[in-house]
């Protein structure tokens, strides 16, 4: 049986861990019905990625990344004490491993692999999940094999004769999660719409904020599935607390029957979130994007204000062309926010928005790149 093996890289957010588990996840699989015995690592920073590798049963290798900062800062001399130390610990776990490629997700984790990689000869497959490239690809992308872009706005800083036009990868599982399983598993069973809201692995203030200040006026007609992030969940929910404790229970009762908080929600878990929403408030991350896309739910995505190039804002745009609703963090507040949920869900509405919505996802993302990968 021919071996592969194959080392995946990537940066310490979902944006990066989920794709790189959704590729594996199809690497697997194709990998079984060629007869391939198939080998996988994967190597970056932080504890994030190291819990995605593990509960995917992947070899995880820590390496210290130093961010390519393009702006003075008290942290720019650790981080290019850092850059050094990356190289060293790269260039020992890829002569260690000896992968046949190298698939790099982007973030400053994936630079020294790739270059190390490059130094073994071994190919290099780079994948740009946003319209607007980071640095740290732009870097990769010079010396890759192939790029795989999740956005045809994007080719422009590319090769174009290295482009291959995916979209992004996404779990499998993430869109076939059951509806009358999520009413039992959320304690949410009263027939009325469900808002997800949605704050990434890292949790968004802006949204968070406008929510809490929401969430009696919401709970009144709706079930909210709010995941605030696991940095801000104690916040969220002393301000929650304080709305159970010191309102009348006239006031405050809504509250407890028909919200639910989460610092974060695993694939199963969110695969219910999923299937469970009418409608879903989130940042405009390209994988949170994509999974969205999927489940063919409409949307309001709210763009980071200061995101690296913008990206957020173009990401968002594009989405926004299928049927989403961009609302720029200057214009989120409670007003805007009920008021666009309540045109998503008119009857005349809800169908068609959904619809277009579903035509923006690339469930077939995955195995295109593993393909590539295998050949």
């Amino acid at each position: 049986m021919p071996e592969k093996r194959i080392l995946l890289v990537g940066g310490s957010t979902g944006g990066h861990a989920y794709p790189l588990i959704a590729v594996a996840e199809s690497l697997r699989e194709k990998a079984s019905g060629k007869g391939i015995n198939l080998k996988l690592m994967m190597l970056g920073e932080g504890e994030f990625l190291k819990r995605a590798a593990e509960e995917n049963k992947i070899p995880f290798r820590l390496i210290t990344a130093g961010k390519l900062r393009r702006y003075l800062s008290s942290e720019s001399l650790t981080d290019f004490i850092k850059i050094p130390i990356g190289f060293v610990q790269s260039f020992w776990h890829l002569f260690l491993f000896m992968p046949d490629a190298v698939f790099s997700k982007g973030g400053y984790d994936s630079i020294a692999p790739g270059i190390v990689a490059k130094l073994f000869f071994i190919p290099v497959f780079a994948h740009e999940s946003d319209s607007v490239p980071g640095l740290a690809n732009r870097i990769i992308g010079r010396i890759a094999e192939k790029i795989f872009l999740s956005f045809k706005t994007a080719e422009k800083k590319f090769d174009i004769s290295k482009i291959i036009f995916t979209g992004n990868p996404t779990r499998r599982n993430i869109s076939r999660g059951d509806k009358n399983y999520a009413r039992e598993y959320f304690n949410l069973k009263e027939q009325r719409p469900t808002i997800f809201i949605m704050g990434g692995s890292q949790g968004a203030k802006a949204i968070n904020d406008v929510l809490v200040s929401s969430v009696v006026v919401m709970a009144k007609k709706y079930n909210i599935i709010h995941q605030c992030g696991e940095n801000q969940f104690e916040s969220v929910k002393k301000d929650i607390d304080t709305i159970l404790k010191e309102g009348t229970r006239e006031y405050s009762a809504p509250v407890e029957v028909y919200y639910r908080l989460y610092p974060f929600l695993d694939e199963k878990q969110l695969a219910l979130a999923y299937a469970m929403a009418d409608v879903i408030i989130s940042r405009a991350g390209a994988g949170s994007l994509f999974e969205i896309a999927q489940a063919g739910k409409p949307a309001i995505i709210i763009p980071i204000a200061q995101s690296a190039s913008n990206h957020q804002y173009f990401n968002a745009f594009e989405f926004s062309l299928s049927g989403g609703y961009l609302m720029e963090e200057s214009n989120l507040n409670r007003e805007s926010l009920t008021r666009e949920i309540e045109n998503m869900l008119k009857p005349e509405n809800y169908a068609k928005i959904s619809e277009r919505i579903k035509s923006f996802a690339t469930p077939d993302a995955a195995d295109k790149i593993a393909e590539e990968l295998l050949k």
